[in-house]
């Protein structure tokens, strides 16, 4: 019953936007406005539909960022099939109906509801300071800027009370204190410019795409303007509103209402009519999903509903790479002979593609993971596995000699749940015993970006929840000495076959170079102490 009333409410939605729209159309005298945009260049509409999309997903990416600011971890993909269902939001006064968006994360992966609200509400707060800042210093004559002023300030106030709201409502926790330091303030406005930059050149693209010139300072204005105009107004998704204000700007710098009104036309189409036909199919996706299993809670979880495709998610060749490059390096600081190592733990082994390789150059290893599906792969390849929680080993204390963790770290809740798991494996370590460390390495901050963003949206390993362990940590690890730390890896996992000799030598010469620090991963060397009380000064 609940899913028939919210799919009337999106069709009722949809459906109004058209008739406010057409209506718009009639009463300004633009009916006659459809007809240039059957001539429109085609070059042009396209660009107008990626600038969209641009804009959308810097915005989706600034949606998660904040979010993980205030400690709210929510799957990437899932998030943007949430995020772009709420898109329908815009056609409801006020954009009030983007609240869908927290609604939707509750009820899917219980994230606590009064954070999502106080990221919604920051993220127009960044809207406007944004727009505002755009539309200011595009203004040519003190009018402008008196009137982006006044709008910017009309809007924030509107904002400011949708805070009290928030407040009184949702009672967000503390979580929301990161929100308010300076460094990821910085980096949202960076984002929300970066986001709505690209959108107001949307009326330049427009007017090109109808034969006609705009200065693109006067589209940046005019764009900022109108859509700060439409916000105060408080009118679903501008409509009548934001139109309106730009038509009557074009008119302002010499354009007739006959070559004005098809602009406008043209670039609320590709923008306002783009986000809400990209809403409404995802919004549809969205009640289709309601029911269904819930989402894993746990990286077990994930891990058991991935199992099938895990070892699809790169190249064969890649897979090969990948695996003789990391079981070398963790081969390089174990005693040699290999049957001098001793015993082995491979801590979360997955498919057993470590293990079984260890195996082959002569070491003993045993491999654990919590992920049965993972296991049975393992098992049937003839790795010897067991089922176990990492943070609750079944072995005795200085079992092992050496252990283990390749990727598997950052997939664990939360730092005192990678802390507890430090301490199990050093207590099934013997005295002297090594632990090797393979991790990602997020100094970078566009492969940071990557991983956080972009990588969990193309593969299914990651979720985008993942807690990153920065490689200066391992050098205060109390449970173990530190031994050191070795970075590699440069190359994207998309390299073809061909041209791997050629990339892979320039990796070598930058794995080398005072670059190295920013590789693609790391490599954390750490041994038992032989005395009782932990690491030593």
């Amino acid at each position: 019953m609940a899913t028939r009333r919210l799919s009337s409410l999106s069709i009722g939605l949809v459906l109004l936007g058209v008739a406010v729209s057409c209506a718009w159309l009639f009463l300004t005298g633009g009916a006659g406005a459809v007809r240039p945009l059957l001539h429109a260049s085609p070059l042009f509409v396209v660009i107008l539909l990626g600038v969209t999309t641009v804009h959308l997903g810097v915005r989706f990416v600034r949606w998660q960022y904040l979010l993980r600011r205030a400690d709210v971890r929510v799957p990437a993909r899932p998030s943007l099939s949430i995020f772009l269902a709420s898109l329908m939001g815009t056609a409801t006064p006020a954009y009030v109906g983007e609240v869908l968006r927290c609604a939707l994360a509750r009820k899917r992966f219980g994230a606590p509801l009064g954070p999502m609200l106080g990221v919604l509400v920051l993220e127009r707060l960044l809207d406007v300071l944004a727009l505002g800042l755009i539309g200011t210093l595009c203004a040519s004559t003190l009018t402008h800027r008196l009137w982006m002023a006044g709008l910017s300030v009309g809007a924030a106030l509107l904002i400011g009370i949708a805070v009290a709201v928030v407040r009184r409502v949702a009672h967000p926790d503390g979580r929301l204190a990161e929100l308010r330091n300076p460094g990821s303030l910085f980096v949202g406005i960076g984002m929300s410019l970066a986001a709505w930059a690209p959108a107001a050149t949307c009326v330049l693209w427009s007017a090109q795409a109808l034969g006609k010139s705009l200065p693109v300072v006067e589209s940046l204005r005019i764009f900022s303007h109108a859509t700060l105009f439409g916000a105060v107004t408080l009118m679903p998704a501008g409509l009548g509103t934001t139109g309106s204000a730009a038509v009557f700007q074009l008119q302002e710098i010499g354009f007739s209402a006959a070559d004005a009104l098809p602009i406008v036309a043209l670039f609320r189409l590709t923008t306002t009519g783009l986000a809400l036909s990209v809403g409404f199919v995802f919004f549809v996706l969205e009640l289709r999903s309601i029911g269904k299993p819930a989402a894993p809670a746990t990286a077990a979880e994930h891990f058991d509903e991935i199992a099938m495709q895990y070892q699809h998610e790169y190249a064969p060749h890649v897979w090969k790479l990948l695996l003789d490059r990391k079981v070398s390096l963790i081969c390089s600081p174990l005693p040699t002979p290999p049957a001098a190592a001793g015993l082995g733990l491979d801590f979360g082994c997955g498919l057993g593609h470590q293990c079984l390789e260890m195996r082959a150059r002569g070491y003993e290893v045993i491999g654990i993971d919590p992920s049965r599906g993972l296991l049975r792969n393992a098992k049937r390849a003839g790795a010897p596995v067991v089922a176990a929680d990492g943070l609750r080993l079944p072995f005795p204390d200085g079992t092992f000699d050496f252990a283990y963790a390749v990727g598997v770290l950052h997939h664990l809740p939360d730092a005192s749940a990678q802390a507890a798991a430090c301490r199990e494996i050093a207590r099934v370590l013997k005295p002297g015993g090594r632990l090797v460390v393979h991790e990602t390495n997020t100094r970078n901050p566009l492969f940071r970006f990557y991983m956080g963003y972009v990588f969990p949206v193309l593969k299914t390993i990651d979720e985008g929840t993942e807690h990153w362990i920065e490689p200066m940590r391992w050098e205060r690890n109390p449970d173990l000495e530190w031994v050191e730390t070795r970075y590699f890896t440069f190359l994207p996992d998309t390299i073809p076959r061909p041209l791997l000799p050629t990339f892979l030598a320039l990796e070598r010469r930058l794995e080398r170079s005072s670059l190295r620090p920013y590789a693609v991963h790391y490599m954390a060397v750490l041994r038992k102490p032989h005395r009782p009380g932990g690491a030593s000064s």
